[in-house]
């Protein structure tokens, strides 16, 4: 018997019923105005991956959902997955926690640094109950990096980057060995064998719900599902797929219509869940997101290129927010710049808990969403990194208009030929495709650029993205993806610092966004217009037109 594989935490055996119960004796009543948080989000979904966007998609139940609610149709995330799961849960730039070099793959020694206190931590201690359901993806090797240490008080789902659909099993190659992945808190768990992967997630959601209804309607909750879906390997029951048998057009390979199929079954499971809540839904938010663009070029249109890279179709993704709180400023979209990091303050604020003293680099956005102020944010870092094995570096920002990347926009591989004086630079207003660069026309708008990025650069956390490491490989744990084979502290080598090491709130970007770049020689950027000032552009085109259903 691996000793590994019985690993549990007192609160994963408590039972939800008594952690919820132990809540609300401590917190009562006081907690019933609170709402309740259901986090989807899903893997791989492009902006073209849902039919508000692309009507070649069937995905009707997330195009009720979001637009009953707020469709944010200029939304970012990082250009890969971990670096995404991480923002979400901190609130900070992948830059700022040294995740941004990209996934923690299976068999790598490391994961989100525990320096950092998370989203359900926070929300645990203002008398939440936190749950996680389906993937982590933010490190395994040592059980301080696991979900269930990182404040999330149940989790059923899988530690690793991706596996089989139906088995869970990881494969890599004869010498690896092939790795099981499911996990109910810490301990491997068997059930729903053979089972589709995105209705094993729908299900134990469902059952969530249920058991946290029965165990006390009072006390709030934080439910991230976190989908398999629609990432390779590309699977899915034929009940999703035959919705596009007959589908045939240049661009759409049989690979594409299994993917689509991917999709219509998440979509599916999103409206069987929110179904679930009944009355607790009148108090729920709803948030939707993906993690990153499609790495298939037909997920990411009218955008370039694929996950991975700095190119709008890995960055720009459909999210949207729906809750009966919002209302009456709901069925509309917002085309104001959002950021997945945007997501921490706005729940924390929701919950009650100061975010003044949260360090962050999201900005609050329901008073925006309810109409009541303006969204503040006029700038995105999509990504800031450096070798520290040699003198190769990719920064890219977006501010207002204007889209900077220094180095190659694909993905960043290091220890490959570089050259340091590449520049890209995009009107994304003019030019959402990136087709004309603008850099050898507008020089002075690159030297300010250059200018901010370096102030930026200063703040980078050295990433620890090593190579995989033989003893966590599966042939060696009885087929388990499994935990204890690594050390937790490398950031406090890599970085010198210690658990309470202070960090800036605001990053310099952040606080030079008064700074507007207009490419003429010399001069100065116009104040914000209507459109720089990101108000709200409703789907039918005119102010206060709700949005109407399909």
């Amino acid at each position: 018997m691996n000793p590994k594989l019985s690993l549990t935490v007192s609160s994963t055996e408590m039972g939800l019923r008594t952690i919820l119960s132990v809540i609300f004796l401590v917190f009562g009543d006081t907690e019933a105005a609170k709402p309740n948080f259901l986090i989807f989000m899903v893997d791989d979904f492009g902006y073209n991956d849902v039919s508000w966007n692309n009507p070649t998609v069937y995905t009707p139940h997330l195009d009720a959902l979001g637009r009953e609610g707020i469709i944010l149709d200029t939304y970012y995330t990082a250009p890969r997955c971990s670096p995404s799961r991480a923002s979400f849960l901190t609130g900070l730039y992948p830059h700022r926690i040294g995740i941004q070099r990209g996934n923690v793959s299976p068999f790598r020694p490391t994961g989100l640094a525990t320096k950092f206190k998370l989203l359900p931590q926070y929300l645990q201690e203002a008398g939440y109950s936190t749950h996680l359901v389906g993937k982590w993806h933010l490190g395994y090797c040592h059980p301080d990096y696991l979900p269930t240490r990182r404040g999330f008080q149940t989790f059923f789902g899988q530690w690793g980057q991706q596996s089989d659909q139906f088995t869970r099993m990881h494969e890599s190659n004869d010498y690896i060995g092939a790795g099981y992945d499911l996990r109910r808190g810490e301990n491997i768990t068997y059930e729903g064998e053979n089972e589709y992967g995105t209705h094993l997630w729908r299900d134990e959601t469902i059952r969530l719900v249920s058991e946290l209804r029965r165990a006390s309607s009072e006390a709030p909750w934080l439910i991230q599902v976190s989908f398999t879906a629609a990432r390779s390997p590309y699977q899915a029951p034929e009940a999703y797929t035959e919705k596009y048998a007959n589908l045939s057009y240049d661009l759409l390979s049989q690979e594409d219509k299994v993917r689509y199929g991917m999709i219509s079954a998440v979509d599916a499971a999103v409206g069987d869940i929110v179904k679930s809540l009944e009355d607790l839904r009148n108090n729920t938010v709803i948030i939707f997101t993906s993690d990153n663009g499609s790495e298939k070029q037909i997920g990411n249109i009218p955008f370039r290129g694929v996950q991975g890279t700095l190119w709008e179709g890995a960055l720009r993704v459909p999210a949207f927010i729906n809750s009966d709180l919002l209302k009456p400023h709901s069925g509309r979209v917002v085309k104001s710049l959002v950021h997945i990091s945007d997501w921490m303050p706005t729940i924390l604020n929701l919950a009650g808990i100061n975010i003044n003293s949260v360090q962050s680099d999201g900005f609050d956005i329901w008073d925006a969403l309810k109409g009541t102020k303006k969204f503040k944010r006029k700038s995105v870092v999509y990504s800031l990194d450096k070798d520290d094995k040699s003198r190769k570096f990719q920064f890219g920002v977006r501010i207002n208009k204007f889209k900077f990347v220094w180095g190659d926009p694909g993905r960043f591989e290091v220890n490959s030929p570089f050259q340091d004086d590449v520049y890209h630079l995009y009107n994304l207003e003019a030019d959402p495709g990136e087709y004309v660069n603008l850099a050898s026309t507008l020089p002075r708008v690159v030297e300010k650029m250059k200018e901010k990025v370096l102030k930026l650069a200063m703040e980078i956390r050295t990433p620890f993205h090593p190579s995989r490491y033989s003893l966590a490989y599966p042939r060696y744990h009885q087929g388990i993806i499994s935990t204890g084979w690594c050390e937790a502290d490398w950031w406090k080598i890599i970085w010198n610092e210690e658990e309470d090491t202070p960090m800036e709130k605001d990053t310099p970007l952040q606080e030079e966004q008064d700074v507007h770049l207009q490419g003429e020689q010399d001069t100065p950027m116009e104040k914000d217009t209507p459109l720089q000032e990101e108000q709200d552009v409703h789907l039918q085109g005119e102010q206060d037109t709700p949005m109407e259903k399909d």
